[in-house]
């Protein structure tokens, strides 16, 4: 098992950096819930925290599942920019971004997480009891099934699709991140706050809403709660040998 502390390539500092991030998002997590816990219910922020999560599933897998395509045993990697740099002398994308995490990702984490979803959303067409909730209510949850069911039961083609290109939202948003961080001199592994964590879920997002209710307070659920999710990701990623820094 790494450690941090024993890795030369990793500065305290930054560790610091982290941790000091990762601790104001929390407490910035916790009180937009207890927010609509005092205004609604504890169960309606569960219920639209639940809702805005299982919209991005597809999102968060491929994100995930990109770490570990991208780097599989001795299978050679693929540059996405194919070692070529931009008009500023940096790489366009660097080498941290490759063929095999983009696609890999991408089709293994559409087909996982497609499935959990088409599951999720089955067992939330079924619920007829909503005691407990303020905001939620019966024609809410109609009113965002039909975007995924057809009125007798089955599921919508479209469904499908959104699943695909919110999935493919995820490694866009994270090449887009790249060319940015290497357009302002930072380098491969350095910490980047924020964007780090958010880039790839801010494009799924926009995506997302092409097909589902995406309202504002989906948005701070997904910027807050994301950033905690990404960085316990990458700790676990680091720790079993799958990222060669800790976010």
């Amino acid at each position: 098992m790494r450690k941090f502390s024993e890795d030369p390539n990793i500065k305290p500092a930054d560790i610091r950096k982290e941790k000091i991030f990762v601790a104001i998002i929390t407490a910035l997590f916790l009180i937009y819930v207890l927010i609509w816990s005092l205004v609604y219910s504890f169960s309606d922020a569960m219920a639209i925290m639940g809702l805005a999560f299982f919209i991005l599933v597809p999102a968060l897998g491929t994100n995930g599942m990109m770490v570990l395509c991208g780097k599989i045993g001795k299978i050679p990697r693929f540059p996405i920019d194919n070692g070529k740099t931009f008009k500023d002398g940096e790489r366009i994308f660097g080498d941290g971004k490759s063929w095999n995490g983009f696609i890999g990702g991408w089709l293994t984490g559409f087909l996982i997480s497609a499935a959990i979803c088409w599951f999720f959303f089955l067992k939330i067409a079924e619920a007829e009891m909503y005691s407990g909730f303020k905001f939620i209510d019966y024609d809410y949850i109609r009113n965002f099934i039909k975007h995924v069911m057809n009125p007798d039961g089955t599921i919508r083609t479209s469904y499908w699709l959104s699943q695909c290109f919110i999935a493919l939202g995820s490694p866009i948003g994270d090449l887009i991140g790249s060319f940015f961080k290497r357009r302002k001199k930072v380098k491969r592994g350095e910490v980047y706050l924020f964007w780090d964590q958010n880039d790839f879920v801010i494009v799924s997002s926009l995506i997302a809403c092409i097909w589902f209710p995406y309202h504002w307070y989906f948005w701070i659920f997904v910027l807050l709660i994301t950033p905690i999710l990404t960085a316990l990701a990458n700790w676990v990623g680091y720790i079993i040998g799958k990222k060669d820094v800790p976010w």
